[in-house]
C-alpha cells in the first residue's frame, strides 16, 4: 500500500511539474524603471523582477519611461516600449504569441494579436514593430523579413521596409514604403551636386551625428537601445583608448574623455534585444 501511494504521489508531482512547465510562457530578461505584472486570475499588480518566470495569460505593463524585454522559452523575443500592456501566451506550434492591449512593441518572430489585427511572422528572420494608436488603429512596420497582417478576413504580406495600417473594423491597408513621401507633398526636383575643390589641410569630421544608427520616422519604437563606441589612435584599433556603451539618444563628450589629437572612431549598434552588430568602418576625428 505504501509503495502504491508513493507511486501516486510521484506521478502527481511529475504531472504537476509538467503542467506548470507547459503553462510557462516566457522570462523577463531585461527591464528599466517601473514595470508591473499581474498573474492570470489575479486583480493586484506586482513589481517585476529580473529573470522572473511569466506564465500563460500573465500581463506585463511598462509604465512611463520604462521598457522591458521578454524572451519566450522557444527563443522568440519582445521588446516593449513605455506605456505598453501585453498578455502573454505560451509558445504554439509555429511561434510564440502575445496580445497587445495598448502601446507598442518590437517583435522578433512572435505572433502578435491586437484589438483589430493579427500579425504572423512569415520568415525565420521576421522582425516588426506594432503600435496601437489612441483610435485603436494598428500600425505594423516590418524591419526584417516578411510578416503577414490579417484583419476582417483579409491578409496582406508586408516586407522589410514597408508598413500597413489596420483601422478599427477594417481590412489592412495596402503596404506602403516606410520612406514614402507624405500625401500632398511633392518630392523636390533632383539636383546634381557640385563637387567642391578639395581644401588644403582639410580637417577630419568631428563626431556630430549618429550616422551608424538607423532612423525610422514612422515607427516610434526605437530599433536600437544603444551602441558601443570605440576610439583609437590607429585605424586598425590595435590599442583602444576609449570603449564605452551609450544609449541610443546619448552623445558622448569626447573632448572631456580624451586629450586633443587625431583619432579613429567606430561604433556597433546594440539592438532592442541586446545583440551587438558589426562595427562601422573606422572614421577619422579630431579633438581640439
Amino acid at each position: 500500500m505504501k509503495i502504491f501511494l508513493s507511486g501516486i504521489i510521484i506521478c502527481f508531482s511529475l504531472g504537476s511539474a509538467l503542467a506548470a512547465e507547459a503553462l510557462q510562457a516566457a522570462k523577463l530578461v531585461r527591464f528599466t524603471n517601473d514595470v508591473l505584472f499581474r498573474r492570470t486570475g489575479a486583480t493586484d499588480w506586482g513589481k517585476a523582477s529580473l529573470q522572473m518566470d511569466l506564465y500563460e495569460r500573465d500581463t506585463v505593463y511598462t509604465m512611463a519611461c520604462s521598457r522591458a524585454i521578454v524572451r519566450f522559452h522557444t527563443g522568440e523575443t519582445l521588446a516593449l516600449a513605455p506605456n505598453t500592456l501585453v498578455v502573454l501566451r505560451p509558445p504554439g506550434k509555429k511561434s510564440a504569441e502575445a496580445e497587445m492591449l495598448a502601446g507598442e512593441l518590437h517583435s522578433r518572430h512572435s505572433r502578435i494579436v491586437t484589438r483589430g489585427a493579427t500579425i504572423l511572422p512569415k520568415t525565420a528572420d521576421a522582425e516588426f514593430s506594432a503600435r496601437l494608436k489612441e483610435d485603436l488603429t494598428t500600425v505594423v512596420s516590418v524591419t526584417r523579413g516578411i510578416a503577414e497582417v490579417e484583419a476582417q478576413g483579409r491578409k496582406v504580406e508586408v516586407r522589410k521596409g514597408f508598413f500597413t495600417e489596420v483601422r478599427p473594423d477594417m481590412a489592412p491597408s495596402l503596404p506602403a514604403a516606410l520612406t514614402a513621401p507624405l500625401k500632398g507633398v511633392k518630392p523636390a526636383a533632383a539636383t546634381v551636386p557640385v563637387q567642391a575643390p578639395p581644401l588644403r589641410d582639410a580637417k577630419p569630421p568631428e563626431f556630430s551625428e549618429y550616422d551608424f544608427l538607423p532612423r525610422n520616422a514612422l515607427d516610434s519604437v526605437d530599433s536600437s537601445q544603444g551602441y558601443q563606441l570605440q576610439v583609437a589612435k590607429d585605424r586598425d584599433f590595435g590599442a583602444v583608448l576609449l570603449d564605452r556603451t551609450y544609449g541610443a539618444s546619448e552623445k558622448p563628450e569626447l573632448k572631456e574623455l580624451l586629450p586633443p589629437g587625431d583619432y579613429f572612431m567606430r561604433a556597433a549598434k546594440i539592438d532592442l534585444f541586446g545583440y551587438k552588430g558589426k562595427f562601422s568602418s573606422p572614421r577619422p576625428i579630431k579633438i581640439r
